[in-house]
């Protein structure tokens, strides 16, 4: 598990301007080797072809030239106007402390280091909490803020768990959760996110009018407005979510999404603005410090699979989104939730394997699973089927 912490600098006029000079000329550097850069190239290539006339033109330390071309390498911008330059402990970078004050020693040059003191604000109280936790800082950074960026580490070391799952299924609406116990018993289901979407809608007529208007500075701010909401309010869902899976001691499960290809206006602006990589990161945060395991799963028929007769459908209704339809048994029910079940029910199924004896309980007739999994996962020789049903019983042949 990885974390960042922006510590507060507070340096001297003369260490000022010292990292404003470093700061520039490492996106000079940047755009530099950008030029340089052939298309499809990879960071070792462009590392070994510049690396000699980057430590001439610009004497930084190899370590330096090394972190641009890293950062370079996962870029896709054309033309830098920021960067963040990385320093490994300890060979270019050291830490110390003066009395009651904290130093990041940086090694701008290869003859050259620079201490910089750290402000003890809330940002230092979280670090030094993190450090006495067990988390290891081996590298810094100096963003275009001139601030010092930790960044801290710390091995997974929980064992694999036993427990009940939550299942969220994430679509553009709201996040449909469901939590289901080992023995398939549904325990709570619901909704997250209302809100954000409501909100969204206003901000998109809102940019419209102001669109109309050539209101450039206005759409400026809005921008800004709404990205501060929608950080908010995933940051409270994500509270919300911890509560009810300790609550419930359940474990959290989400779909291993991918990224959509554009197909439409209408698609692009419902679907392809989900914050989802947002919201992933954020709960992977708050359920490492909570101990609560954090499982990706296939969403492969997630949204066809049903969950009363095991069918796999075509889908959503047509015309009406969010409701789901068996042409099999007839099941009727929101395909959102019954997206967020099948993802807690496939949770158990690539958690306990295909030869687990526990059957799971949904509803009253005994439903095939299998078409939760590709066939490629499909264990050869197995000739047994996993089985749903309402009370625990033993698998027949």
């Amino acid at each position: 598990m990885n974390r960042a912490v922006v510590l507060q600098a507070s340096p001297t006029r003369r260490k000022l301007q010292v990292l404003k000079e470093f700061s520039g000329a490492a996106v000079d550097c940047s755009n530099w080797m950008l030029s340089l850069k052939k298309p499809g190239e990879s960071a070792a290539s462009l590392q070994a072809r510049t690396l000699r006339e980057a430590k001439k033109k610009y004497g930084f330390h190899v370590q330096v030239i090394c972190s641009l071309v890293r950062s370079l390498a996962k870029s896709r911008s054309r033309h830098f106007r920021r960067t963040t330059v990385k320093f490994n402990v300890p060979r270019n970078c050291k830490t110390f402390r003066m009395k009651s004050f904290f130093f990041v020693e940086l090694g701008l040059y290869p003859r050259s280091r620079l201490a910089v003191p750290i402000e003890k604000n809330r940002d230092w109280d979280r670090f030094a909490g993190l450090l006495g936790n067990g988390w290891t800082c081996k590298t810094y950074g100096l963003n275009a803020s001139l601030n010092v960026v930790a960044y801290l580490s710390k091995e997974d070391e929980r064992p694999p768990s036993a427990r009940n799952v939550l299942g969220i299924d994430i679509n553009a609406k709201n996040f449909a959760y469901s939590i289901m116990s080992p023995r398939g018993a549904i325990l709570r289901q619901g909704y997250l996110g209302q809100q954000i979407w409501r909100r969204r809608r206003h901000f998109e007529e809102r940019r419209a009018t102001l669109q109309s208007l050539h209101a450039i500075k206005k759409l400026k701010l809005m921008k800004h407005r709404q990205r501060n909401y929608i950080r908010t309010n995933l940051g409270q869902m994500v509270r919300e979510v911890i509560l009810l899976a300790r609550k419930y001691v359940a474990d959290v499960s989400i779909e291993r999404l991918s990224k959509f290809k554009p197909r439409g206006r209408q698609f692009n602006r419902r679907v392809l603005t989900i914050p989802f990589y947002l919201f992933h990161r954020i709960l992977e945060a708050r359920c490492f410090d909570n101990g609560i395991v954090l499982s990706e799963v296939d969403p492969y028929n997630t949204s066809k699979w049903c969950s009363r007769c095991g069918a796999v459908n075509a889908g959503h209704v047509k015309g009406n989104y969010s409701q789901f339809r068996c042409r099999v048994c007839g099941l009727v029910m929101n395909s959102d939730r019954k997206a967020s079940l099948a993802v807690a029910a496939k949770t158990f199924l690539e958690r306990d394997g295909l030869s687990n004896q526990a059957l799971l309980q949904i509803s009253g007739k005994r439903v095939p699973v299998s078409g939760l999994l590709r066939s490629s996962s499909m264990t050869q020789g197995q000739t047994a089927v996993p089985l749903l049903g309402l009370e625990r019983r033993k698998l027949t042949n």
